[in-house]
């Protein structure tokens, strides 16, 4: 029989840690509230080797051989099935015939297999933390014991799509300065490999002083010609240098701390966070997931590790009694409205119907800050390519109007 840890806390607000064997977490509930220990959190203990190669229900998983595509997919086909009082059995077997994706159909028949053993679906879908979340495992999870399976995936059908969406407006808004930097960088690859040489050839011929915008841009030409390898293989380097940083914990932290700051573009990205932060936190209170739980399945959704880490001290201060809007507002990083918006939910027990306003709004938000985005960086860029035009322009002319001069 596994062995689950638990926290609790009981009547008089005292915190209680301990192990417990059950069949299963609800079954751990169930005795803590026996005993009169409120559940703050149950987890299954595992060793290390088990641990690193199975993941557990809260350690989620970074790469997913599924996209979202497949999963709101797949959520959306079961929630009609399940509804139509179809078999869960029968439903997959329906749902891997009709699929033509081969990654899905393999995770289908997966789970078919797992359920043929005797496991329910959450421990089917747990041997396969690839394809699923620890939050979609969870959700799954909550949707089983209190018979509401089909409005779960009804839920993660819709949380999915939302998420799938403000990817797609953060991925949008960022699309058009890449593009614009990408053609700048090609413009003055060719204008120095291939445009300034042969200026610099007939001016040679001409044994002319040439004038110092002209000098600098022929030796630049020059260097990158002669040294090309230096000019691709450093910036190569260091970006190679940099992802290796950014994927150990302090780097990834430093980064993910100093996005969300980045002008222009971090206020987008922080708000991309929210919305996922919000979303979640709307449907698993919804599901009746405690809150302190409901913190720490959601906390890797907003895919931003420094967020996590002060949702973590969220989660810590829930633990000790303390309302969840005094500890979102400590982290000072969530906007006033965030916190205002989850106190008024708390004190009116509506702190679904709040959150998902909350959500609401930041998909708007977003949408604006993309527009707000185009806007600021159009004279920026236009700016720019100004300042280049014009230093090729005074580097390559000037000769030609002193030579001119020079004629006449």
């Amino acid at each position: 029989m596994p062995c689950f840890n638990y926290t609790g806390r009981v009547k008089d607000g005292v915190k209680l840690k301990g192990q417990m064997e059950a069949r299963n977490a609800d079954e751990v509930a169930r005795q803590l509230r026996s005993i009169n220990i409120f559940p703050l959190t149950i987890e299954e203990k595992v060793d290390d080797k088990t641990n690193n190669k199975n993941n557990s229900l809260f350690n989620i998983a970074n790469k997913h051989t599924l996209k979202t595509d497949d999963l709101v997919f797949f959520s959306r086909q079961l929630y009609t099935l399940i509804k139509s009082s179809v078999p869960i059995l029968h439903a997959l077997e329906g749902l891997e015939s009709t699929t033509d994706n081969p990654e899905l159909k393999k995770s289908i028949s997966k789970i078919r297999e797992s359920l043929d053993e005797g496991l329910d679906l959450t421990q089917a879908l747990e041997r396969q933390p690839e394809n699923f979340s620890a939050f979609f495992i969870s959700l799954v999870h909550i949707g089983e014991t209190t018979g509401k399976l089909a409005e779960v995936f009804r839920d993660l059908s819709s949380y999915l799509k939302n998420q799938q969406n403000t990817k797609k407006k953060v991925k949008s808004a960022l699309r058009y300065p890449s593009i614009v930097l990408i053609a700048i960088f090609v413009g003055l690859v060719i204008i120095n490999v291939f445009v300034i040489p042969n200026f610099a050839d007939m001016y040679a011929g001409f044994d002319a002083k040439l004038p110092l915008p002209t000098l600098i841009l022929i030796g630049f030409s020059n260097f990158v010609i002669q040294y090309w390898y230096l000019c691709l293989g450093i910036p190569a380097l260091a970006w190679l240098i940099f992802l290796k940083y950014i994927n150990t914990k302090a780097g990834k932290m430093m980064w993910h701390r100093r996005i969300v700051k980045l002008p222009l573009f971090g206020k987008l990205i922080l708000q991309s966070s929210i919305t996922r932060f919000a979303r979640g936190l709307a449907i698993t209170s919804a599901a009746a997931v405690p809150i302190v739980q409901a913190l720490k399945i959601i906390a890797p959704s907003v895919n931003n590790v420094y967020i996590e880490a002060k949702l973590d001290d969220v989660r810590a201060g829930v633990e000790r009694g303390e309302p969840v809007s005094i500890n979102i507002k400590r982290t000072n990083i969530f906007p006033g409205l965030v916190v205002q918006m989850i106190n008024i939910g708390e004190e009116a027990g509506s702190l679904t119907e709040m959150i998902n306003e909350v959500a609401e709004y930041y998909d708007r938000e977003i949408e604006y800050s993309k527009e707000s985005l185009t806007a600021a960086i159009e004279p920026i860029m236009v700016v720019v390519i100004g300042i280049i035009v014009l230093v090729m322009a005074l580097g390559i002319f000037l000769p030609m109007i002193s030579l001119i001069g020079a004629i006449g």
